[in-house]
């Protein structure tokens, strides 16, 4: 209730307040009818002469496509497989070629008849008035063809400038390319003999180091080459050398415990024992040996039955007696011939220590040895891979060299042909404009006019500045009416 009651009065008011201002502004209108005529009639009559006057502009156009194939030449391959990319860079490169002096510069001076002197102003002036751009204003990553316009004020010549442009294009293009492929050929012909060169150099200093080394070639291939069950040249000598040694000691070892074995029965007063080892069928010791068990088995025998001073007794006791010392003597001469025996195993073991240290020698030299030489093929091989790849690339920068591939990618669709009708002014668009300028200015001037003018127009200004109720008003009278 209480928002009925506070908004009844309110619309009223605002609608009344709405109806002032526009009883206001048909006052204001009427009342400066004549400056809105004047203004209205100036700026339309100005509108109208511009239409009629400005100079019509005729613009001819050249149509391209471009087509984008992978390139021959190995210093122009794309690396990157986006397409879109690749197009809208190469359409913004043609742009920039068509707006260059190299095109424009021989188009001033044939059309324009430009001296020296003046061509850069020519070309300039020609840049102003040429346009490159997508279809209907696109976006160069949209399409693949692109306009080339060129304005002027008369239909023929901007058709005979347009196609002068679009030749002088192709042709720098196509010369572009020619250069662009020059360069690459004599540039990867330059590499290549640099790097055949360097290979030649690469494999002399290989074949000299094998030539050197021709007598150590052999052991240096097989250095690290042998399988794990074969090995071949120095490290199977020190293998058998290491084997020979070891079974040298170990039979030196058991000659010094046999000895050993040998001095010490010899020290003692007994009967001596014969080791196994010096037993050996045919030998004087095997026969001394059972012949003092044969004579002490006798003497075994009869010492029970006789008394010691039994001459046979004796007799036997001198021969057992004569018999072990023959087995000293005899053990005596093993004795001397094992000790020779082991000095012959040690110096052997010494002369294979001696050669096992020198194959370890040769060993160490071979290794570096064999780390120059595959250090020297190596840098061959890399040199010849090298070579080999420059020479591939050459072969590609010829074949794109011969096959001009990059000229046949921008082609000329439609030929520029004199325009039927001008590009610009839109003469009808300007009067247009020109009538809803003036009547936007000239009711704006009758606003401006009535809102700086204080002087007293209506009953209510009466009211309002004179602070005195109205009465009435005179009629307005020409002046013949007044006279009389």
């Amino acid at each position: 209730m209480n928002e009925q009651t506070t908004m009844q009065p309110f619309q009223p008011a605002r609608d009344g307040q709405m109806q002032n201002l526009v009883r206001e502004f048909i006052f204001i209108f009427f009342d400066r009818l004549r400056l809105i005529r004047i203004i209205f009639v100036s700026v339309a009559a100005v509108c109208v002469l511009l239409a009629l006057l400005l100079p019509s502009v005729y613009r001819a156009t050249a149509k391209f496509s471009l087509s984008i194939p992978q390139s021959l030449d190995p210093l122009q391959q794309e690396t990157s497989y986006d397409y879109r990319n690749r197009t809208t860079r190469f359409l913004r490169d043609q742009k920039e070629l068509i707006l260059s002096n190299r095109v424009l510069e021989p188009v001033a001076v044939e059309l324009y008849k430009a001296a020296p002197k003046k061509v850069a102003k020519t070309v300039e002036k020609m840049r102003k008035n040429l346009v490159v751009m997508p279809p209907k204003g696109e976006t160069y990553e949209g399409s693949t063809i692109f306009y080339v316009s060129y304005e002027d004020s008369s239909a023929e010549r901007s058709a005979q400038f347009t196609e002068a442009i679009a030749n002088s294009y192709l042709k720098a293009y196509g010369e572009v390319a020619r250069e662009r492929s020059d360069y690459s050929y004599e540039f990867f012909t330059g590499q290549a003999e640099k790097l055949r060169q360097e290979m030649v150099r690469r494999e002399s200093e290989l074949r000299d180091y094998e030539t050197k080394q021709a007598s150590a070639l052999v052991e240096i291939l097989n250095l690290g080459t042998a399988s794990d069950s074969k090995e071949v040249g120095l490290s199977a000598l020190l293998t058998q050398a290491n084997q020979k040694r070891h079974s040298l000691k170990e039979e030196a070892a058991g000659v010094r415990a046999t000895i050993t074995a040998v001095e010490k029965e010899l020290k003692n007063n007994a009967i001596p024992v014969v080791l196994p080892e010096l037993e050996v069928s045919g030998r004087s010791i095997s026969m001394l040996k059972n012949k003092v068990a044969q004579l002490q088995m006798e003497l075994n025998e009869m010492k029970p039955r006789f008394t010691d001073d039994y001459e046979l007794v004796q007799q036997l006791q001198k021969t057992l007696d004569l018999n072990i010392g023959l087995l000293r003597e005899e053990m005596q001469r093993s004795l001397r011939a094992l000790q020779i025996q082991a000095e012959s195993l040690e110096a052997q073991m010494q002369q294979i220590d001696d050669i096992t240290a020198q194959i370890s020698r040769n060993l160490q030299t071979t290794a570096g040895e064999k780390s120059v030489y595959e250090n020297l093929r190596q840098e061959f091989m890399i040199a010849r891979d090298a070579y080999v790849n420059s020479r591939t690339q050459l072969e590609q920068a010829r074949l794109s060299l011969s096959l001009s591939q990059d000229r046949q990618n921008i082609t000329l669709l439609d030929k520029p042909v004199p325009p039927a009708r001008p590009y610009s002014p839109n003469r009808l668009l300007i009067i247009v404009l020109g009538i809803v300028a003036g009547l936007l200015l000239s009711i704006g001037a009758a606003l401006t006019v009535d809102h700086f003018d204080h002087t007293i127009k209506k009953p209510q200004d009466v009211e309002y500045y004179l602070g005195a109720p109205f009465l009435g008003s005179v009629p307005r009278v020409s002046g013949e009416q007044s006279l009389r």
